[in-house]
Order: structure tokens, then sequence, then C-alpha cells
């Protein structure tokens, strides 16, 4: 395991440690000490990693259609349950938006620690309600995410399609 450098490495709020994962992938093994830049993050790069695990979670599949949960709400809220009930080849006519707003709220608020709970907002977006989209719906989330010395605020588009089930989050700042 590589020490960290002494480097110092900006000031304030540039000194943000990136999330456990990040912190515990090596890119670089043959490397004995850390780079500064890789130990600290900075606001922007915060926020892209951030928008790549939201990108994960709402793309990947929960566990509530191969696991009964009744009577383990720990377990229906661990990591064994990571991401949202599976719409792909649901029809946008028969799939209640609410639901899926919901749902989006329940994964974000469960497994995204970073997200301050009582700034996040989840809203089918304008354009949707108009179904201009072919099986499409797009919802914006809102939000801030804990940052130091102060939160930083995020407007975020998500695209889901119902037939691939894939799900696109992108920064609308």
């Amino acid at each position: 395991m590589a020490t960290q450098s002494k480097e110092n490495y900006g000031h304030g709020k540039d000194r943000l440690q990136p999330a456990l994962l990040d912190r515990l992938t090596d890119h670089e093994p043959s490397r004995r000490t850390e780079r500064a830049d890789a130990v600290y993050v900075t606001e922007p790069r915060l926020r892209q990693a951030l928008l790549r695990d939201l990108n994960w979670l709402l793309n990947a599949s929960d566990a509530s259609s191969h696991i009964d949960f009744d009577g383990l709400p720990q377990a229906e809220r661990s990591v064994l349950n990571f991401g949202m009930k599976p719409l792909a080849g649901q029809l946008l006519s028969e799939l209640d938006w609410k639901d899926v707003e919901a749902a989006i709220l329940k994964a974000i608020l469960l497994h995204e620690p970073r997200i301050l709970p009582r700034t996040l907002s989840v809203a089918l977006a304008p354009s949707s309600k108009l179904f201009s989209h072919h099986n499409t719906l797009q919802f914006e989330i809102r939000c801030q995410f804990w940052s130091s010395p102060y939160p930083l605020e995020l407007l975020l588009k998500t695209s889901m399609d119902l037939e691939t089930g894939q799900v696109v989050v992108s920064d609308q700042r």
C-alpha cells in the first residue's frame, strides 16, 4: 500500500477527500507514494465522482425481485438491495411516474450518503409530461452534497429509457 506524499495540495475546500472506493483503488500500484491529487480532490472532481456513482446506482437493478425482504428491513436498506427496481420493457403509458420519482428518491437516500437528505428532490421534467420522447422519461434531481467548507448545489437531468432500462444522469450546471 502506498503512503501519502508530504506535498501540500490546495487549500480549504480543495482538500476534500475522494469517496472510499476511489481511495481504495490504486491506479498506480508500482508507485510507493500517492500523488497529492490522488489523495485530495477538487470540487469539479468531486462532482464528477458523484455523477459517476449516481449513474451506477440508477443503472443497477435492486434485489427486490429475487429476495423477499418482508421482516428484513435492515437487509432491504443495505447494499444487498443496491439500485432500483428494473423498469426495462414497461410502457410509458402504463407507468405511474410518481412511483418512479419515489424509487429514484429512495435509492439515492439509501445509497448515496454524500447527498444531504433534506435538500433532495426528484421531479418529472416538464418535457416528459408531454410524452414527446419515445418510451423515455426525464427527471430533474435537485440537491446539495456534502463539501467543505459549505455544501455544493447539484441540478441533474436523468433520462430513463424504458426499452433498454438505461439511465443517463448528467449535470445541468
